[in-house]
């Protein structure tokens, strides 16, 4: 049963100094779950607050207050140490009687220091980088996959950005791709939902609100190309990847060394009228696959240095910048070494961030007109084209 001292905090109310402390320290937001305590809903003449107080050990004697039980000497439970600024919802959690034991007061506790120095290093001295939070999701395996805004804020948060501002003009700018690749449309419509976002993201930026941009995007490797293509150039920006490993997420993690890449070319048709360029980053690209046309091109390959292409080989953010430097070396000696080409051919086997860096790498109006490559059952399909 939830501790009937426990109170909604209304405007009055904020005038109490413990309450007023605990409102700044966790800048208004729930302590377990993060939800803004101002609220979403707003009526003609203002904002509706969901915030509530919380206590760790409850405020009252009995079998009914909240891990009274665990009690060890905390004589003040309305001590600013003993509550919590909650929203209803996890309020309702934490008090509820079969969820107790799963909150104990030392966890309680532990969130709610976490989560305080999180907000005491978002704020002190303007030290963090603000970022402008770009999320691309697409259906994968017939369900949308898409980085959730918890993952992303926590994510940014870890390396010192301010990210996730609470109206899409400045802060978060969410493309959904609908639809099964390969349907009827699919591609077309794709390009229109990125080139959307993306003009959204650059109205922010000509309008001084956008400086820096981070980038979480799971979708098919020729959209992450064509995104990736369409990226500012002279906007700072980072790009984060979805781990395989559950507790790394979408963080770069560190514990494995950066891996290098190498560069080789297969045919030497100068005249050539088309070049292939493959990335072998996740598995091997099959040539018995290419479509006839380009089945006997000229091909430029990167690939990993002394160690076979892996879904889990980059891991470090190093590795990716490692790639992108080769990538641009492949690009320049697809140039000098055919001349005559008058369209390249991007077939990959890529993690998302690869396949970005890829895409950001050609130049609009410079380099050739680039078809990006579909992975079918039995063959490469070209499925879109950019520079064109």
């Amino acid at each position: 049963m939830t501790d009937q001292r426990d109170t909604t905090v209304k405007r009055g109310d904020i005038k109490d100094s413990v309450r007023n402390a605990l409102w700044a320290r966790t800048a208004g937001r729930c302590t377990i779950c993060n939800r803004r305590l101002l609220g979403d809903s707003r009526t003609y003449m203002h904002s509706v607050l969901l915030a509530e107080l919380a206590h760790n050990i409850g405020a009252t004697d009995g079998t009914n207050s909240p891990r009274r039980e665990y009690n060890a000497g905390v004589t003040d439970t309305e001590s600013e140490e003993n509550l919590l600024l909650l929203c209803h919802d996890c309020h309702k959690i934490i008090d509820h009687p079969e969820h107790i034991d799963f909150f104990p007061p030392e966890k309680l506790r532990d969130i709610k220091e976490s989560f305080e120095r999180r907000v005491e290093m978002v704020t002190q001295d303007g030290g963090l980088t603000r970022t402008a939070a770009l999320r691309l999701g697409a259906q994968i395996r017939g369900s949308l996959a898409l980085a959730s805004q918890r993952e992303v804020a926590e994510t940014l948060l870890a390396v010192n950005y301010l990210g996730l501002v609470e109206t899409q003009r400045s802060g978060d700018f969410t493309c959904r791709i609908h639809g099964a690749a390969g349907g009827r449309g699919y591609w077309e419509s794709a390009q229109q939902s990125i080139d959307d976002t993306l003009g959204l993201v650059r109205q922010a930026i000509d309008n001084g609100d956008v400086e820096h941009i981070s980038v979480f995007a799971i979708a098919p490797i020729p959209l992450l190309a064509y995104l990736g293509w369409r990226l500012d150039d002279k906007t700072p920006t980072r790009i984060f990847q979805k781990h395989r490993d559950q507790f790394v997420g979408w963080s770069w993690a560190d514990h494995d060394g950066p891996v290098e890449f190498e560069v080789s070319t297969t045919g030497s048709s100068a005249d050539a009228q088309d070049v292939v360029l493959v990335c072998a980053v996740t598995s091997e690209v099959n040539p018995a696959l290419f479509p006839e046309g380009i089945a006997d091109a000229p091909r430029i390959e990167i690939r990993p240095v002394n160690v076979a292409p892996s879904p889990t080989l980059i891991s470090h953010e190093q590795s990716l910048t490692n790639f992108a430097v080769k990538w641009r070396a492949a690009l320049a000696v697809a140039e000098s070494d055919y001349p005559t080409a008058q369209r390249w051919h991007l077939v990959a086997s890529a993690p998302t961030s690869v396949a970005i860096e890829a895409g950001r790498a050609i130049m609009r109006d410079s380099h050739r007109p680039v078809t990006l490559y579909e992975r079918g059952s039995d063959t490469y399909s070209g499925v879109l084209v950019v520079n064109a």
